[in-house]
Order: C-alpha cells, then structure tokens, then sequence
C-alpha cells in the first residue's frame, strides 16, 4: 500500500429507472468512456494532502489534513470538507489506512456539470485503493440506491435493482442498431443529486409503478425499432413525471423537437437523451445547447 498507486472508476448515465431505482425498480445504467483518476503516493511528512483538478488538469480543489484528519487547509472550504467526511469514514472502515502521510490526486475526465458521476466515481475509486466495501462507503456518505458505484467499478452496462438492503445487477449489452440516432444533451446546468435522492426518499411509490418502471427497463433495453424505443421512452417520462409532481422536459423545453426527449437522473438538470432525426443535433445547437455526445462517441 505503500507504494505509488492509480486507479480509475468510469462514469456513467441512467438511461431509465431514475427515482424508482431507489425502491426496487430495474434501472439500464452505463458506463461512459469518461474516467475518474485516483493517484496516491506515500508521503514522509504526517500529512494527507489532497487535490482535485478539472478535466483540462486545472485546480478544482485542494486541501491537507493531520493523520486524524483535522484540516488544516482546504480551498473550497465546503469541497474540502465534504472529502473529510469521506477520509473519515474510510479510517472508520480502515483504521489503518491513515498510519502514515499520503499525497491523494483525483483528476475527472468529465465536467462535474454533465452528472456522469463525480461523487460515484469517487466513492468507487476510494474503495479500491483503501480496500473497503464501496456500497458501505456510499451509505455512510452520499447515499442513493448505488447503481453509479457498481457501474463505475464494474465498466460494463447493467440492469440494477435493489432487493431490500441487498444490490444486484446483471451484466447487459445495450447497442440498439438505431444508435445513430441517439444524442446524449446537457441542459446547461447541473442538478443537486444528493438533495433530490434525500427528499425522494421518504416518498410512497405504488408498486404497480415500480413493477412498470422494470418493464419499461427491460424493453427499452430490448427492442430493435425505433418508434417503438421513442413509445417507451414518452411512457417513461410519463410515469417518472406523475411519481414526482414534474412536467417532462420533453414537454416543457422541446415541445417541438420530431422525436422523444428523456431525462436522465435527477430531473431539472443534467443530461437528457434525444431519439430522433439527422437533423437532432442541429436542433439543439440552434436552442444553445452545445454539450451534445452521439450515443457512439460516448458509449464503452
């Protein structure tokens, strides 16, 4: 442990089964080319030093900590703080893991923006180096049903469902021949997962939804034709939108766009995907929305 280390978890996206994921319902989650980097490197001084840079390596965060992990510095304070809480409960889970000094570099591929997983993929790339149960590390810090974890560990898409306190999944292969015509768009802000999945949490779900929500998974992940993926994907919106009071961004943003807009994630923010024509990302561009992934440059 002791010697220089790197490892990486993926990013990643829910193509369906956001919300009703957290109550059981299978979700078709993937992960993206995008990565999450850890590099640790032993340090002689007591000290764990921390940083976190951008995509194009430029500072996001830094930080140090004593071996209780007392800051002593951090820039962003409320960033710095949050990988206390972190560093923290690792020594909970490894109380030997912070003997000795550390020099901890996280460097994302992906904008913390686009919701591909900047806190999942932390919590996976932590796990690895410290040698703990990465589910155990989520609930003590992040929370949320851990699809993003398994994803990002596993580097393979999957239907993900949750049985009570127990995780599973089942390694899928999701490549519709109709790939061409799937756009992943960002909306140009960013949603607060972590507040949505607390507030979703105490929310009663009827289970004749959860159990349509799967069905709905299990389709989507199926079918071969086109239309029939768009049908699935406004039926989807549809339940996604009465289970949370909101109005599907297909609807309240594209209303005029020749084929179906999905939420991905938290509504509100974040990516959405778009089944339509040749002329789909054209559409978006000419609204302002520049972040625009075919599905074959962001897929593994």
């Amino acid at each position: 442990m002791y010697e220089p280390l790197h490892v990486y978890g993926h990013g990643k996206l829910l193509i369906t089964g956001e919300y009703a994921i957290m109550r059981g319902a299978k979700g078709l989650a993937v992960p993206v080319r995008f990565k999450q980097h850890l590099r640790v490197k032993p340090l002689a001084e007591p000290l764990i030093r921390w940083t976190s840079r951008h995509p194009d390596k430029s500072l996001w965060m830094q930080a140090e900590y004593d071996l209780n992990l007392k800051m002593l510095s951090g820039t962003p304070s409320n960033d710095a703080g949050l990988i206390r809480n972190i560093l923290l409960a690792l020594k909970k889970m490894n109380p030997d893991l912070f003997l000795r000094g550390y020099v901890l570099e996280t460097h994302t591929e992906f904008s913390r923006d686009w919701g591909m997983g900047t806190s999942s993929s932390l919590i996976a790339v932590l796990s690895k180096w410290a040698q703990v149960n990465p589910f155990e590390l989520l609930d003590q810090t992040f929370g949320g049903s851990g699809f993003d974890v398994a994803v990002s560990l596993g580097g393979k898409q999957m239907l993900f469902w949750r049985e009570g306190t127990k995780r599973k999944w089942e390694f899928v292969r999701w490549r519709p021949p109709f790939g061409k015509n799937i756009f992943f768009v960002h909306l140009n802000r960013k949603q607060d997962t972590a507040r949505v999945v607390k507030k979703f949490a105490t929310q009663s779900v009827p289970e004749q939804t959860i159990a349509r929500i799967t069905r709905l998974s299990e389709e989507m992940l199926e079918t071969k034709q086109i239309g029939r993926f768009q049908e699935l994907m406004l039926e989807h919106e549809h339940l996604v939108g009465k289970l949370t009071g909101q109005r599907p961004v297909g609807k309240r943003l594209f209303a005029d766009f020749d084929g179906a807009v999905k939420s991905l994630g938290a509504w509100g923010g974040d990516m959405v995907m778009a089944v339509g024509g040749n002329d789909s990302e054209q559409y978006f561009r000419s609204r302002g929305y520049e972040i625009i992934f075919p599905f074959s440059k962001l897929m593994i």
